[in-house]
C-alpha cells in the first residue's frame, strides 16, 4: 500500500489510469451482479439455464458422491458440463456445500473469488518485498489498474471455476518453499493442489533444483502422506468399496481425457479457447492419430531447454534456500509453470501470467524484450474489456453456442500458448545464461 501511495501522489497519469479501472471494475461487477440475478427468474429455471457450469460442476460431483454415485462418465466429453474433472477427495471437501441453496452458493462463490483475488494480490506483493525483489515490487503496485482488469479473473468470476483460488494456494505453496516452511508447504501441495489440480504442483521442484536435497525429500515424502490421508478419508467416508472404484474411474478418465476431448478441427468455424498445442494442430491440420503425434513430439521439443536447464542445475546445484536466491528460484517456478501448462492438452487461462508478467519487466535489460511482453500479454490482459464493449453494443448477437463471443480475438487466435511461449522462452534463456550459478 505504501508504494501504491507513492505512485498515486507522484504521478498523475497513474492516478488517471486507475480510476479508470476502478470505474471499469464497478461497471463489470454490476454486469456479473445482473446475469446472476437474470439467471435465477422463473424463466432461466424453467429453461435449465445456470449461472455458472463449473459452480454446477462441483455441486453435482459432491451430490454424487453423498448419494454414491459415479462421480465420472463413460464416453465422450461432448457435454462438457456433465464431466467431473477433479479428484473423488475435492467431490468430497465439497460436499458441505449442498446445506446451502445454490441462489445462495452464487453469491458465496464470487465473494470468495474476489477475496481470493485481493489476497492474491496482497501476498504476491509481500513476496516480492520480503525477497528484496525492490523493482519487482514497484512495478506490481504500479501495475494495479491492469490488475483489476486481467481478463483472466474475470473469466473465472463468469464461470466460477477455481483456476484465481488455486492460483492462490499455489502462491502461498511458493512462498512456503521458498522459505522452506515445510509443513505449510506440505500441507498446501498434499491436502489441497495434488487432489484438485496436479499440474500446479511444479513448485515442488525448486528445492530439488537448488540443490536442497534434505528440504525435498522431507517436503516429497511429507506431501505423499498427506495425500494418502486425504484419499483414505475420502475412501472411508464414501465407503471403502465405492472409494476405491471412484479413485479407479479417476485414473482411468485421466487416461482417456486427451482421446474423448471434443477437439474443434479444421470444419469449425473457428479455434475456440482451448488454446493448447494439441487443439492448434489438430484445428489447423485435421483430426488424426498422426497429428495428434505430431503435436506431443512438438511439446517434447519446446520443454526439451527446460530439461536442459534442469540436468544443468542438478550436475551443478547452487546449494541455496529458494529465499537466497530468490531471482533463481522464482524464475524456475514460473519457468516450470508455463512448461506444465504447455504440455497440458487443455489450456484455457494463464491466470499468473499477470504476475509473470511484472516479474519479466522488472528484470529484464533489452528494450526489444520489455516491448515484445507488452505486445504478447497486454491484449490478453484487457480483452475482457473488449467483450463487455461488444456485448454492450452489440448483445446477445455476438454470443454463439452459449460460450463464445464472436468479437472476441482469443476465438481466432491462440493467443493464451503465443504469451507462455514468448513468457517461456525469455525464461529459459535467462535461467541457461545465468552468471555464477553453475
Amino acid at each position: 500500500m505504501r508504494e501504491i501511495r507513492k505512485i498515486w501522489a507522484e504521478s498523475k497519469t497513474y492516478r488517471v489510469v486507475l480510476i479508470v479501472a476502478i470505474v471499469y471494475v464497478t461497471l463489470r461487477l454490476a454486469t456479473q451482479v445482473y446475469l446472476a440475478l437474470d439467471t435465477f427468474n422463473s424463466e432461466a429455471i424453467s429453461s435449465g439455464q445456470q449461472v455458472s457450469s463449473d459452480l454446477q460442476i462441483y455441486v453435482n460431483a459432491a451430490h454424487h458422491f453423498q448419494q454414491k454415485e459415479d462421480l465420472y462418465l463413460k464416453g465422450s466429453l461432448e457435454i462438457l458440463e456433465q464431466h467431473y474433472p477433479y479428484s473423488p477427495a475435492f467431490a468430497f471437501m465439497f460436499m458441505p456445500i449442498l446445506l446451502i441453496p445454490l441462489s445462495i452458493l452464487v453469491w458465496i462463490a464470487i465473494a470468495l473469488h474476489i477475496a481470493a483475488y485481493i489476497i492474491l494480490y496482497i501476498w504476491w506483493g509481500r513476496i516480492f518485498r520480503q525477497n528484496r525483489l525492490v523493482r519487482a515490487g514497484q512495478l506490481w503496485a504500479m501495475m494495479l489498474p491492469m490488475y483489476l482488469v486481467f481478463s483472466a479473473f474475470w473469466d473465472d468470476l463468469t464461470y466460477l471455476n477455481i483456476y484465481i483460488i488455486i492460483a492462490l494456494f499455489t502462491t502461498l505453496f511458493i512462498d512456503a518453499v521458498l522459505q522452506e516452511k515445510l509443513g505449510w508447504a506440505v500441507f498446501w501441495l498434499g491436502v489441497i493442489i495434488l487432489p484438485i489440480k496436479p499440474h500446479w504442483a511444479f513448485a515442488a521442484v525448486i528445492p530439488l533444483l537448488l540443490g536442497r536435497y534434505r528440504f525435498f525429500a522431507r517436503l516429497i515424502g511429507g506431501t505423499i502422506l498427506a495425500y494418502l490421508a486425504v484419499m483414505g478419508i475420502t475412501i472411508l467416508v464414501g465407503g471403502i468399496q465405492y472409494g476405491v472404484h471412484q479413485y479407479q474411474d479417476y485414473v482411468v478418465f485421466l487416461e482417456r481425457l486427451s482421446r474423448d476431448f471434443p477437439w474443434r478441427g479444421p470444419d469449425d468455424p473457428f479455434l475456440g479457447y482451448n488454446h493448447s498445442i494439441m487443439q492448434i494442430i489438430l484445428y489447423f491440420f485435421g483430426i488424426s492419430s498422426i497429428n495428434a503425434t505430431i503435436a506431443t513430439i512438438i511439446k517434447v521439443v519446446l520443454l526439451l531447454p527446460l530439461a536442459a536447464v534442469a540436468i544443468r542445475l542438478i550436475r551443478y546445484p547452487v546449494g541455496k534456500a529458494g529465499y537466497e536466491v530468490p531471482q533463481i528460484a522464482l524464475e524456475l517456478a514460473f519457468a516450470f509453470y508455463l512448461g506444465a501448462f504447455i504440455w497440458l492438452d487443455m489450456v484455457w487461462e494463464v491466470s499468473l501470467g499477470i504476475v509473470v508478467f511484472v516479474f519479466l519487466l522488472a528484470s529484464l535489460e533489452q528494450k526489444w524484450k520489455k516491448i515484445l511482453i507488452w505486445v504478447v500479454f497486454f491484449p490478453y490482459a484487457i480483452v475482457d474489456a473488449w467483450r463487455l464493449i461488444s456485448y454492450m453494443i452489440f448483445g446477445d448477437s455476438i454470443i454463439y453456442q452459449g460460450s463464445y463471443v464472436l468479437t472476441d480475438p482469443l476465438t481466432y487466435i491462440p493467443v493464451i500458448m503465443i504469451v507462455l511461449l514468448v513468457f517461456y522462452g525469455l525464461l529459459v534463456e535467462r535461467l541457461w545464461k545465468m552468471e555464477g550459478v553453475y
